[in-house]
């Protein structure tokens, strides 16, 4: 009775949340547009504000920023005669989709509120289409980033990919460098002009080694770097490369701004954090009063962070002693500077960054066994060479980048050194071999079974997976083996033990820094093999081995099988599937009228009834097509059997990810689907998948498939299936991200559209399988396949239009 008596009071307020209505403001009269910042490239302007937590609350009536969404205004005007395509996927490769905001914020609203909510969101959208002589204007939903939000936004125009870098500030957030006024801090007469050589020379017998205390009385963390660039380009190299901006009232930092440079604090902190751990990298940079070619000069200190702190405390707690400070430098992923400047190196060269680079000496030569111990406490070790990296506004490819001071001979022969003689076994006999010019790549990947009987634990548990690389240097040059090419998210040897070790009793850090890759340089005429240690890929391991030196860069590409997963394709034997006298080769305007007499959707196991539209086409191997969408970020799926049915149930009630769930079948010609990927967000409940099946066609001599993309948002209840996934009604946005997705992971060579499928507009909706309700142009997207890489500006796109039939597929 009282619980009865309790539901009658509290039911007309359920009713009243459950009905509310909504109404969202005006975009264009938004106070927050005054704060646009506006960029300028020939006939295209560009505008870009971003509203704070309240402004974007005021506008959509929704807290955004507490479900992690930053809203993004956008204005494209377009003063050329021919259309600009917007590239969303450059401002954000997983931002959320209009109607999928709008889903995540349904509740509490009444059916005809959501709805409005809905319309609300997909009006205001930044359209990706700009038409020559017009305007277009609208919101995208990005991740929330700390800080000023910054930004690339890609823009194809006439041919050409257009690059905008934003950087917009946000009221109540004020980076650490915008307080100092850099104008200030050195006289004309202090500020010396150098060449290369002269910097070289200031930086191993001039600077000291490391920074200090304020009182500059103690030595603290080195300079193991040093940026070459405007103040402008090391931001823009900061972004490319996901550094976050700090602000002096960070009490996380307080620790770090003890580090001083002629008595003052570092002018900026740069910070990077692993979306999975605790592990951070650091960087502090200070104006030096030198310049090179009318270029500044900037001091750095990086290094790796993790619970380095805990560690310390611990040490200090015994006594801080020598053998201390001996052990944190065996153990702590903080003392291994030189993994963390090597990071650095990368980073800036794979975003495109790094114009030259070199190395000196500074710093000098410590040994794990006689570490150097900072003001701070913290003790480290490291081969004495300084990173020099200059850097540059425009992005430059991985062989770009010129190597200063005669090859580097100093620190061939220290990296050299180090690997001269290395070997480790290979984990199994499953080597994948790739060979270019005087380089010879091998490589391997040990299963979960394997990897926990070479290194007596379970590494996928902690989301670790070695990778087995050997090269075989058979050139006269120095060659550079990047790790970051296999897994841009590689974990050092370092931070491999750091993951691993159940306390700090025991020493850990050897057992994977005598097996792991921990240098860049391979000698001439040498073999190095060792592990790279990678986030866990189940199922096929996509990878690129990535060699530089010889003024090139050998770009190689494996996709290594894993045992452990039951995966679809592998249940269908592709080359049975036409009886060869059904095979066709097709002209193009063949291909157009094929592809447009094909079925409009996909069907139910007994042809039925009419479901997801088939929007998408692809033209090529099938090698070349689940390659190109795994180095994307695709996953293979699972069959549907005991264990993946646990996985998928678990992950659905735990709000996990599992990137291999299996996807029911859906039908066309006669048949279910060849093969199904997916890419997983931030839980099974949301996610794009897709389908294809080969058709009898052949273009070019290459197979030609029909397929179904959509995007996950969500799960609702079903009379059928009892549960299913709710789509985005918006199929053709899905479309457009498998395009700009396979774009930048430089997968296709060329794109067009095709009729086929049948429009149906936002007011009258046709229906999938399930009931979700869906609208589309009527267009199916045809991509041609691409082996080798394919940059942006190089991809194709095909007028295929005089081809249409007008005709709408079955």
């Amino acid at each position: 009775m009282r619980s009865s008596a309790l539901y009658l009071l509290l039911l007309p307020i359920i009713v009243a949340c459950a009905s509310r209505p909504y109404d969202g403001a005006a975009v264009g009269s938004a106070d927050f547009l005054q704060r646009a910042v506006i960029l300028e490239q020939g006939d295209i302007r560009v505008s870009a504000a971003v509203p704070t937590a309240e402004e974007a609350a005021a506008l959509t009536g929704l807290d955004l920023y507490a479900q992690g969404i930053q809203p993004i205004w956008l204005k494209v005007e377009n003063r050329s005669p021919t259309r600009a395509r917007m590239v969303t996927h450059s401002i954000d490769p997983d931002y959320y989709s209009p109607i999928e905001v709008a889903y995540m914020n349904r509740r509490g609203y009444s059916s005809q509120g959501y709805d409005a909510m809905q319309r609300w969101f997909h009006e205001n959208s930044m359209p990706r289409f700009v038409p020559p002589g017009e305007t277009r204007s609208g919101l995208v939903f990005s991740h929330l980033r700390p800080g000023s939000k910054a930004f690339n936004l890609n823009l194809i125009h006439g041919g050409t990919a257009l690059d905008f870098t934003f950087f917009v500030p946000l009221p109540g957030f004020v980076p650490d460098f915008l307080e100092v006024n850099f104008d200030s801090l050195y006289t004309s007469a202090e500020t010396a002009e150098l060449s290369p050589a002269e910097l070289r020379t200031r930086l191993e017998e001039e600077l000291a080694c490391c920074g200090t205390n304020v009182e500059g009385t103690e030595y603290g963390a080195p300079f193991n770097a040093v940026l070459v660039g405007t103040g402008q380009a090391v931001r823009r190299a900061m972004l490319r490369g996901g550094w976050l901006e700090t602000s002096r009232e960070t009490e996380a930092l307080d620790r770090a701004r003890l580090q001083s440079y002629r008595g003052r604090e570092p002018d900026a902190i740069f910070t990077q954090w692993r979306r999975d751990g605790n592990e951070r990298i650091q960087m502090h940079l200070w104006l030096a009063p030198w310049q090179v070619d009318g270029e500044a000069v900037w001091l750095a200190q990086v290094f790796y962070y993790a619970d380095s702190l805990r560690l310390l405390s611990l040490l200090e707690g015994e006594g801080h002693s020598t053998g201390g400070s001996l052990f944190f430098a065996r153990e702590s992923v903080t003392a291994d500077i030189d993994s963390a400047q090597r990071f650095l190196f990368q980073n800036l060269w794979y975003h495109g960054s790094l114009a030259k680079v070199a190395y000196v000496t500074g710093v000098g030569e410590v040994s794990i066994e006689e570490p150097r111990t900072g003001f701070g406490g913290e003790a480290y070790f490291t081969d004495g060479l300084r990173l020099v990296a200059f850097l540059s506004e425009d992005t430059l490819a991985l062989d770009e980048t010129r190597f200063l001071f005669d090859g580097q001979a100093g620190v061939k022969k220290s990296e050299a050194a180090l690997f001269d003689g290395r070997q480790v076994s290979p984990p199994n006999d499953r080597l994948h071999i790739e060979q270019k010019g005087h380089l010879t790549i091998a490589t391997a990947v040990p299963s979960k079974e394997e990897t926990r009987a070479i290194f007596g634990m379970d590494l996928y548990a902690r989301n670790i997976q070695p990778v087995w690389v050997q090269v075989e240097n058979k050139s006269e040059s120095m060659m550079y083996l990047t790790p970051m090419g296999v897994d841009r998210a590689y974990f050092t040897p370092r931070e491999t033990a750091h993951r691993s070790r159940a306390d700090y009793t025991t020493g850990f850090a050897s057992r994977f820094e005598s097996v792991g890759h921990a240098r860049l340089a391979v000698a001439p005429q040498s073999i190095q093999s060792a592990y790279i240690f990678t986030r866990v890929d189940e199922g096929t391991k996509s990878f690129n081995v990535d060699v530089v030196g010889d003024g090139r860069a050998y770009l190689m590409s494996f996709h290594v099988p894993v045992p452990g997963l039951r995966l679809d394709h592998h249940e269908v034997d592709i080359a049975a599937l036409y009886p060869q006298e059904s095979v066709r080769d097709v002209t193009l305007e063949q291909l157009v009228a094929e592809l447009e007499t094909m079925p409009c959707c996909v069907r139910d196991s007994a042809g039925e009834d009419k479901g997801d539209p088939l929007n998408i086409a692809f033209v090529g191997d099938g090698r070349d097509m689940y390659y190109a969408l795994m180095r994307a970020g695709w996953d293979e799926t699972e069959t549907i059997y005991g264990t993946s049915l646990l996985k998928t149930a678990a992950s659905a009630l735990l709000g996990d990810t599992y990137r291999y769930s299996p996807v029911s079948a859906l039908y066309v010609f006669g048949r279910g689907q060849d093969a199904a990927l997916q890419r997983a967000r931030t839980s099974i409940n949301e996610r794009n998948h897709l389908r294809v099946w080969m058709s009898p066609l052949r273009h070019e001599g290459k197979p030609v498939w029909i397929g179904q993309i959509s995007r996950d948002i969500g799960v609702r209840f079903t009379r059928k299936t009892i549960t299913t996934h709710k789509i985005d009604p918006d199929v053709d946005e899905t479309r457009e991200f498998l395009l700009e997705d396979l774009a930048f992971s430089q997968g296709i060579k060329a794109f067009g559209y095709v009729g086929g499928v049948g429009s149906a507009d936002y007011d009258q909706p046709r229906g999938n399988l399930t009931g979700d309700p869906y609208f589309t142009d009527g267009n199916r997207l045809v991509m041609w396949l691409s082996h080798e890489p394919v940059g942006l500006d190089e991809i194709l796109p095909l007028n295929l239009t005089p081809y249409h039939t007008g005709h709408i597929g079955p």
